[in-house]
């Protein structure tokens, strides 16, 4: 059967056209973010792994980490995953920061091992009940003095990576980010990369 396309609506078929594509164009951006961290010299923002609901007190009890578990069986697994993926593309990672949260903690810990993992108190973005959209000038400064062969990893509240890149990550996404433009600027984002 052979199919008349001039009878066919053109919205149709551009909406098919767009299909088409959009799952390569996915694969590319994720290949392309890929490509720029085997260079090195980045920041990997990631948000921590799913919680169960409810969520934690403003205030982080740091002495419980050990003793409580704070994220799912899925959020489990899929920090594993995630250290999988660095770990199969051989990424270097010379830092990683975690913020001060349990869940945040866990989260680095289970994909990255238990090596070298700094908490950081401006990557809680929300604790005494701090506004969410303003970027720690820490955390600005902990970007623009990065060098190296590898990457610093950052696991924070997906807030925080909200107020550097403007849009709330999707679960198992993490954002490439860079110095801004002038010493003091907000970074900027370079790239995006989902990871499961």
């Amino acid at each position: 059967m052979k199919l008349n396309l001039r009878r066919w609506p053109a919205a149709l078929i551009l909406a098919m056209a767009i299909l088409a594509i959009a799952p390569s164009s996915k694969s590319a951006a994720t290949e392309a973010a890929w490509a720029r961290l085997a260079q090195g010299g980045y920041t990997i923002l990631l948000g921590y792994s799913r919680t169960p609901g409810g969520g934690e007190p403003l205030r982080p009890d740091l002495g419980d980490c050990d003793k409580r578990k704070s994220l799912t069986d899925r959020g489990i697994q899929e920090s594993r995953r995630i250290g999988m993926r660095f770990a199969a593309r051989a990424v270097s990672i010379n830092s990683i920061y975690a913020g001060e949260f349990c869940r945040a903690i866990e989260t680095a810990e289970l994909a990255f091992g238990r090596r070298n993992i700094e908490t950081k108190a401006y990557l809680n973005s929300i604790v005494d009940g701090g506004n969410p959209d303003v970027i720690p000038p820490e955390l600005i400064t902990a970007v623009e003095e990065f060098y190296g062969a590898g990457n610093l990893l950052m696991v924070t509240h997906p807030a925080l990576i909200k107020a550097i890149s403007g849009t709330t990550p999707r679960e198992g996404e993490a954002v490439i980010i860079a110095p801004g433009a002038n010493p003091g600027d907000k970074p900027r984002v370079i790239n995006r990369l989902l990871l499961d």
